[in-house]
């Protein structure tokens, strides 16, 4: 079984929301049920973990500062 990156699990999470949320336009109007399938997809732990790490490696990502015209940020 292949493991899914981070960007694939978040994906597919929302994907299932999307068609969760089409469902629920095209005529399946209970929105209260809607919600709860949203909150079921959205906050399983493996999205929640995905969504982490993402943010962290944004977050943490080295920043090229010769972009902003700094010649030697280690100066």
């Amino acid at each position: 079984m292949m493991l899914e990156s981070d960007q694939e699990t978040v994906l597919r999470a929302l994907e299932d929301a999307r068609r969760i949320l089409g469902r629920c336009i095209a005529g399946q109007r209970n929105a209260t049920r809607a919600v709860e399938r949203l909150f079921a997809v959205l906050d399983e732990i493996e999205v929640v973990d995905a969504l982490d790490r993402m943010n962290r490696l944004r977050i943490l990502r080295p920043v090229d500062l010769t972009y902003i015209g700094v010649k030697n940020p280690a100066a």
